[in-house]
This record gives structure tokens, sequence and C-alpha cells, in this order.
């Protein structure tokens, strides 16, 4: 008898049945995908833990929130950033590390119903400001009930009950089995399970549909901003409230597009990960012969690579905000260096915005009848028309 074949005959067939046997799979095969996946996360953690802290609590300063009608939003996204992150934890410690923080009952269902509630947070708050600005920019007489600062926790608070609905049926998905959180028996022996059907509708909704249609509002934004073009507006206070709006529009739009950039990806990873299967039994050492084996390597590396660049959106708004507002830098600064390093000024005439026509032409009209004689009524009222236009002209830039 060949010696070598009988060797080869004692080799071990190993089959993937658990997370242990896929790491140790991978580990083997294909170790700058695990090595990413271990190194790369924990820098991610600690960025975006310490920039959606700082970014949280800049938008939710007073100031802030009186120029900035959207700033409730991107605190809460702020807050949903890091929710997610510390979720994330737990998910990594299970996957690669092995440590089984996931394998406990109760808490198996209640982390995959929030792990997936609070990613369809983040996408529907970037939603929900996107709806808010492209109103006040294209719709701006339409949006008065929509853009005020009261009704923006009402809508968050309806964001939540939302995705905590649809993140709900989890609970039901996932259960604690052979000492492993996995999605139960029943709904993974079948390709037209519930959990299949759910999952892949819930998905390509919350994560392909909702940012192509955040796209097309953004895009809407841009052409009405393009079209109307640069107004010359000499009067300082309505350039400030101008410029307010320009830049809100402008940390807006980047957000929103830095998502959808960094959504779709993993969408489209998902979505074919299940013409991706795992190969046949065979000894660890030849996997790298066969077909199927080499083409699920190569799909893991892509995926962990994506995911890994893409879940920099729950990490980096920080550096957005940073770089399209001057505001949010001012506080950044003094936040990090002290209040007597670098000064903000209290300008009252910088911190107040007037997102729709209708509160901006009241304050011009009371501002022009301060200023006016007996006969400044019949002056406010001849020159209504002109304000008027100017200022739409100026919500359509903003």
């Amino acid at each position: 008898m060949d010696p070598g074949g009988a060797n080869l005959t004692k080799e071990v067939l190993t089959e993937v049945t658990n997370i242990n046997k896929f790491i140790e799979v991978m580990e083997y095969h294909v170790p700058f995908a695990i090595g990413i996946n271990k190194c790369m996360t924990p820098v991610l953690y600690l960025v975006g833990a310490i920039g959606n802290i700082v970014s949280a609590r800049i938008w939710l300063h007073p100031r802030m929130k009186a120029c900035n009608i959207s700033a409730n939003y991107l605190a809460a996204l702020a807050i949903a950033d890091f929710t997610y992150l510390l979720l994330h934890v737990f998910y990594e410690l299970e996957n690669p590390w092995l440590v089984g923080t996931l394998d406990i009952p109760v808490w198996c269902e209640l982390w995959n119903v929030l792990y997936m509630a609070v990613q369809y947070l983040c996408v529907l708050l970037v939603f929900a400001f996107t709806t808010e600005r492209f109103l006040s920019v294209c719709h701006p007489f339409k949006s008065e009930r929509f853009s005020r600062k009261t009704r923006s926790t009402k809508v968050i608070f309806l964001l939540t009950v939302i995705a905590l609905f649809f993140g709900l049926p989890q609970a039901y998905f996932w259960e604690v089995a052979d000492t492993e959180c996995f999605v139960r028996f029943s709904e993974r022996v079948a390709d037209d399970s519930f959990y299949s059907i759910y999952t892949w509708a819930s998905e390509m909704a919350m994560f392909g549909v909702v940012p192509l249609f955040v796209l097309s509002l953004n895009l809407c934004v841009l052409l009405k901003i393009k079209t109307v073009g640069n107004l010359n507006i000499k009067d300082s206070r309505r350039s400030q409230v101008r410029y307010n709006l320009v830049t809100t529009t402008i940390t807006l739009l980047w957000v929103s597009f830095y998502l959808i950039v960094t959504t779709l990806p993993v969408t489209i990873t998902f979505a074919i990960q299940n013409n991706i299967v795992l190969g046949p039994p065979m000894p660890i050492s030849k996997m790298g012969d066969n077909s199927v084996w080499r083409s699920y390597f190569n799909y893991y590396t892509a995926r962990v690579v994506i995911r890994e660049i893409c879940m920099s959106h729950h990490v980096c708004n920080i550096f957005i905000y940073c770089a399209t507002s001057r505001r949010f830098l001012k506080h950044f600064k003094e936040l990090l260096l002290g209040p007597l390093v670098c000064p903000i000024k209290n300008d009252e005439s910088s911190t107040r915005q007037y997102p729709t026509p209708l509160l901006k032409n009241k304050h011009l009209i009371k501002e022009q009848n301060s200023r006016s004689s007996s006969n400044s009524q019949a002056i406010v009222i001849a020159e209504l028309p002109k304000m008027f236009v100017e200022t739409h002209e100026t919500t359509l830039n903003g």
C-alpha cells in the first residue's frame, strides 16, 4: 500500500457546522480578511465612540439648535451611530474572536432586535432630514408645518418606533441552540421560509430603496440650487441667514451622500450572498483546490473589506461636520481646547435660522416697522413684493 495514500485517507474531513469551524477555515485560507476584521474594527470603535459623543453634545447645544433646524436629527443620528457601535462590539467578540457574547438566551433575541432596529433608524433619520431639506428648498411654502424644531422630536420618536417594529421579528428568527445564537432550524431549512423572505424584503427596502429615494431628493435639491443661481443681497442680516441655510444644506447633503455610498455596496453583497455557498466537507488543506470553496473565500474577503469600509458611516460624520459647518468646528475647538483658547462669540444675528419664507417675512416686516415713522406701514406694504421675492430666492438657495 502506498504510504502517501494511507496518510491522505487519514486526513480529517472538515464540515462547517458552527462559528468555531467557520473561523478556523477562514483563518487557514483567508488570514488577510480575518486580520482586517480584528485590527480595523477596534480603531473604528474608538474613533466612532469619541466622534459620536462629541457630535451629539455639540448638536444639542442651544446655539446649534437655534441656528440649525436639523440639529435634533443630527444629534439623534450621532446617538444611533454610537448605539450601533456599542452593539457591534458584542458581534465582534462573537465573530471573529469567538468569545460567545451572544450565546445567552433572551439576550440573543434582544440583541438581534436592537441591532437591526438601530441600523434601520440611522437610515430613516437621514431620510427624515433629507425630506425636510427638500421641502425647504424645493417647496418652501408647503414646508411650514414640517420644518419646526418641536416637530422634529416627534418625528424622531415616530421613526424610533417604526425601526423597532421592523426589527421585532428578529426575536422570533433567532434562538440559542446547541449553546450558539443562531437562526432557528425551522426558518433555515427552506429557501422560501418567512425568515428568508422577510429579511431579504426588509434589507432591500431599508438599505436599498430608501437610500435611492434619498439620492433622488438630494439630486432635486442640487438641481434647484443650480437653477436659482447666486443672489446679490446687500443686507448683512439676510446675507447671514442665507449663509446659514446654504451651509446647513451642504452639511446635510454630504451626510446623505456618504450614507448612500457606504450603504449600497453592503446591500449588494447581502443580495448576492445566497448565490455564494460554502463548499462540501473535505480536508481543510484541500479546500483551496475546490472551485466552490475558492469562490466563497473570494466573496468573504470582499465582503469583509466592504463591510469595514462601509461601517465608517457610523464613525466619520464628525469629519463631515467639521469640514462643512464653520459653527460646528468652532464648538468642536472650544470643546477640545477650552473656552479660553478658542472662545465662541455669542452673535445673535448668526444664531437664528428662518427656514421658510413666512417666518422670514414676519421678521423683516417687524424690523422694518421698528425703524419706520408713522408712515412705515405704507412703506412695508410697498416693499413687501420685493422682499418676498428675495426671501423666496434665498430659501431656494438655502
